[in-house]
């Protein structure tokens, strides 16, 4: 399927690849019987109000019409190099890697223009959204890591919005390590285009697994108890500083585990990497 063509002229098109997701409380982390779950997910009650999220990660041919409209020069530009994979188990920088091109090093054929872009930094999507806001007067911004959860789930309760478990049938994740006793699947060593599998209940499409994706929050692995503590949160933004921010939702080379909906990933702010990217939100 090709994707609608976003113009950022003002006007709804805009966002027509946008969906309403209708505020609510719910559950934010994990249970204490989830298999593989982190210290750092501690079941806490939140509420979030109405926003809507993108279908779809942010792809290369979107990414390349804010880079030639604004001049933007990302983070792995201006360092002069990026991550590629070699193989399941080993990464290395390579001078000259940056947007452009995909996990492997080699620039991205017409046929990737649809996939995520990657070898970009929570930097580079703020600046994204801030272009997006400039050119239609209406707020882009990422989305928290409450709301990133909460649509991910789209009214789960479940490790993945699929239910107990998840396959590479799916979601794009490195097949060779399945969630709990699910049968090895593919390891596809790459990206898939945005709008592959199914989508959630909610109509938004990988949710888990392809990329990370960035949210606005600062990351502390603490944070979620202070939360609980709190009672129900409203619309949490994160704590007030930090080292780190939030990813969520896997990657293509990583565990299924790493997929599920209340993993928390972190990285800083100025980094970019091979299995990393993001989606917007717009604020009604």
């Amino acid at each position: 399927m090709t994707l609608p063509t976003q113009r950022f002229d003002g006007t709804s098109d805009a966002l027509q690849n946008f969906v309403l997701i209708g505020g609510g409380e719910f559950m934010m982390g994990s249970p204490a019987g989830e298999v593989d779950r982190q210290t750092d997910e501690t079941q806490h009650q939140v509420s979030v109000s109405d926003f809507y999220m993108c279908k779809y990660a942010v792809t290369l041919a979107e990414f390349r019409r804010f880079v030639e409209a604004s001049g933007h020069m990302t983070e792995a530009e201006k360092d002069g190099f990026s991550y590629i994979v070699l193989n399941h188990d080993e990464v290395e920088g390579k001078e000259g890697i940056n947007w452009r091109h995909g996990a492997s090093g080699e620039v991205r054929s017409q046929a990737e223009e649809n996939h995520p872009v990657l070898h970009v930094s929570w930097d580079d999507a703020v600046a994204y959204c801030a272009w997006m806001t400039e050119q239609t007067g209406k707020k882009f911004r990422l989305p928290t890591e409450a709301e990133w959860e909460y649509a991910c789930r789209a009214g789960t309760t479940t490790p993945f919005n699929t239910g107990e478990n998840i396959t590479t049938a799916q979601a794009n994740y490195d097949g060779n390590y399945p969630y709990r006793n699910n049968p090895k699947g593919l390891y596809r060593e790459n990206t898939v285009a945005v709008d592959s599998f199914a989508p959630n209940g909610w109509g938004l499409y990988n949710m888990h697994g392809n990329v990370f994706e960035w949210c606005s929050d600062w990351y502390d692995e603490n944070y979620y108890d202070k939360c609980k503590a709190q009672g129900t949160v409203e619309n949490p933004l994160g704590p007030d500083t930090g080292l780190d921010r939030v990813l969520r939702g896997g990657g293509w080379d990583d565990d299924a585990t790493l997929c599920r909906s209340a993993y928390r990933g972190d990285d800083t702010s100025d980094d970019n990497n091979i299995n990393v990217s993001f989606r917007v939100v717009f604020v009604p």
